[in-house]
């Protein structure tokens, strides 16, 4: 999607950067790696675990969606500017957390490495701006058992597996979304919050970069998807 690229787009160019003056300045034949940029990897990893935890058993098509809002959200003026700030929004807040998995106890449960996987390769996807649009202009979704008030709302973008997306209409404000001209100062997680809810999966990553030899398809649990819950989803006993 258009967006996916652009949100990282200054992150990526300060890397490759610091990645070129460190080859610049190496003795010739001597390969130098690049400086690690941990606001990147905050950023896939607080990606990699709103996908995993929110549709870690669905279809790719799924995971996808659920990349593609985090990544709306981000780019929309309403919403905090950081990807790990989208996904931990609400945290410190009494209304609740945005993605449930935040608050609920759902970080304290590993899940198994598969699901941490694929959902990795849709998270390095969408950063890197490869990934499908498939939810255009959604800032929301629900599972399909729930039915929450906002949703009447707002315009219903389409069902994949077992969420349905939607956007504002025109005029209209997105749950979640700070009203115009209000002015908030986002809870943003620092490095060390993300570091302990990602402590879980260190050897499952192989770092940021790491490219992860997985097919591009769904997991096969995907082929009949079913009622999405947290407990559903694979975990390590």
């Amino acid at each position: 999607m258009v967006l996916c690229g652009a949100v990282l787009a200054p992150l990526v160019a300060r890397a490759e950067t610091a990645s070129l003056a460190a080859s610049a300045a190496a003795p010739m034949g001597v390969a130098i790696a690049a400086a690690p940029n941990p606001a990147q990897d905050d950023a896939m990893r607080c990606l990699t675990l709103a996908v995993a935890h929110e549709a870690g058993n669905q279809p790719r098509a799924g995971q996808e969606a659920v990349a593609e809002v985090v990544l709306n959200r981000v780019a929309h003026p309403a919403f905090p500017k950081s990807v790990c700030g989208v996904v931990w929004q609400g945290w410190r807040r009494g209304t609740g957390c945005q993605f449930t998995f935040v608050c609920d106890g759902a970080l304290d449960r590993r899940l198994d490495d598969r699901t941490i996987r694929a959902a990795r390769m849709v998270a390095q996807a969408a950063l890197g701006g490869t990934g499908p649009a498939r939810v255009a202009g959604a800032l929301n979704y629900h599972a399909t058992y729930v039915q929450p008030g906002w949703a009447s709302a707002l315009d219903t973008v389409g069902r994949i597996g077992a969420h349905i997306f939607y956007r504002p209409p025109p005029g209209a404000r997105a749950e979640g979304a700070a009203a115009p001209g209000q002015a908030i100062r986002w809870d943003e997680p620092d490095h060390a919050v993300i570091a302990r809810a990602w402590a879980r999966y260190r050897g499952v990553d192989g770092g940021p970069s790491a490219a992860l030899l997985l097919p591009r398809t769904a997991p096969a649990e995907a082929a009949a998807p079913r009622p999405f819950a947290p407990w559903g989803l694979p975990l390590v006993r």
